[in-house]
Parts: C-alpha cells; sequence; structure tokens
C-alpha cells in the first residue's frame, strides 16, 4: 500500500525526517508537493472566508487553505492509481513498529469503513468495536478527533472528499470529521499506530493562536452550528457504531488485501 505525505519543496529537513519514519516499515512513500501560500491569490474560489467565520468562529486563517487543498491534491493522486487504499499523510509523523501488521488488520475490517483516522491530537471518547492486534483496536469516536496527520482511505471516501470539501468552509481536520454528511463511515486505531506529537517542527499552518471572533458573533451563528454538528456526529455514530459492533459478532472479518 501507498502513503501519500504532504511536503512542500522548501521543507527538506521535514521530508529527511518523514524518510526516516517510513524506513522500516512497508508501506511505498510517495511525495506530494505541497501547495504554497505564496502560490495563492485571495480571494480564492476554493475558499469561503465568510463560511469559514460564522462555522468555525474565528479569524480565517489563510494559511490553512495551502494546507487544505494540499490534502485534496493527496487525495486526487491517490485516485490516478488503481489501488483501493492508501495512507494520507503530513510531514511531522512517526510510525509504530507495528504498523504494518496493525494496518494488514484493519483492512480486514474494510467493507466496514471508508476512512480511517490513523492519529490525533486526542481518543475523541473511543468506542472499542474490534480488536485488530495485540492492544491495537478499531474503534468508533463519538467526539471529534483533532489533527490531520496521517488517515487511510478507500476510494470512495477519497472520491467524496474531493468532491464535497470544497469550497473551504472548515480547517481539515474538522471537515473529514464529519463524514456521515457525505455517506461515509469513519473509525479510528487506538492506540494511533502513528504519531505527529514526536517532532521538533513549528506548525507552519498555526505558528500562534488565531483570534476567536467575538462573543455575540459566535453566540448566533458558530454555537449553534457546532451544538448541532455534535449531535449530529453522536447519533450517527452511536447508530453505525452498534451495527458495527453486531457485524463483528455476526460475520468475521474478511481475509487481508494485498
Amino acid at each position: 500500500m501507498q502513503a501519500f505525505v504532504i511536503n512542500l519543496d522548501a521543507a527538506t529537513d521535514r521530508w529527511a525526517f518523514v524518510e526516516n519514519s517510513f524506513a522500516r516499515s512497508r508501506l511505498h512513500l510517495q511525495r506530494v508537493p505541497a501547495i504554497d501560500i505564496k502560490d495563492l491569490t485571495f480571494p480564492h474560489p476554493d475558499y469561503s472566508e465568510n463560511l469559514y467565520r460564522l462555522l468555525h468562529g474565528r479569524t480565517p486563517n489563510r494559511r490553512e487553505l495551502a494546507c487544505y487543498l494540499s490534502h485534496i491534491k493527496a487525495l486526487e493522486t491517490f485516485l490516478a492509481t488503481g489501488d483501493s487504499h492508501a495512507v494520507i499523510g503530513e510531514d511531522d509523523i512517526v510510525l509504530r513498529p507495528d504498523i504494518d501488521v496493525v494496518l494488514e488488520a484493519a483492512l480486514r475490517h474494510a467493507r466496514r469503513w471508508n476512512i480511517v483516522r490513523l492519529s490525533a491530537l486526542g481518543t475523541g471518547h473511543p468506542l472499542r468495536i474490534a480488536r485488530l492486534y495485540r492492544d491495537y483496536s478499531l474503534c468508533v469516536n463519538m467526539g471529534r478527533l483533532k489533527g490531520s496527520g496521517a488517515y487511510l482511505v478507500d476510494r470512495l471516501a477519497a472520491e467524496t472528499l474531493r468532491k464535497k470539501l470544497l469550497p473551504m468552509r472548515l480547517p481539515y481536520d474538522h471537515a473529514i470529521d464529519r463524514e456521515w454528511l457525505w455517506g461515509l463511515r469513519a473509525a479510528c486505531i487506538l492506540p494511533f499506530p502513528i504519531s505527529q506529537t514526536e517532532n521538533d517542527f513549528d506548525s507552519s499552518v498555526q505558528p500562534g493562536t488565531w483570534p476567536r471572533l467575538s462573543r455575540p458573533r459566535r453566540f448566533f451563528t458558530t454555537y449553534p452550528y457546532q451544538a448541532t454538528n455534535e449531535m449530529s456526529r453522536w447519533l450517527f455514530r452511536a447508530s453505525y457504531s452498534l451495527r458495527l459492533k453486531l457485524a463483528t459478532l455476526v460475520a468475521p472479518p474478511s481475509a487481508p488485501r494485498k
């Protein structure tokens, strides 16, 4: 299986870091040249700054658009292959020693998910669905997962996200965490088989705290959206996790894909 990792042309130190991280894995590392903020002009047709303010409740961070479009580019690069699945990643990730075995185990359950988060900055109130390997389990998260360091996708997820996520209205990790809106199914693997916190790199997207809009402005737009989104997530994933748990009890996982 291939891993498409996003990397700016100028960030040669990060690419050396990634190559070292992947050195002992069977994943075939493919570099996806990241989109540079310097090459974008604003206003941009793929960026709805007004909706970003309304939904996210923060002042637009144009650096996030470059990151966002780079992930879309990585999905398109995967879709240009004939592969059924791929790992999409950022250039500050560290692979755990068991990554290959864990991914193989996750693929045995591939008919039950479209996207699997492999790293995050929190666990998002997980419900364990199936044991994969040793301490690793396939889980459904009842809360939002922050970060988009690495995730596993099938072709349906890649094609759907490519079509549905533009124009940008939210940060990328928020956007992919609303999979139920597009008819997709999302899970995660815990403990995470990939880390995005074991490096000394500064964030190229969020170099500091990005200011929130005033509380009155957020009260009428951001808060209602967030409440509706959280309730929708809980209802969908509670139903999905129950169906998934029953399915794993009734039908054994399929054989691993080559």
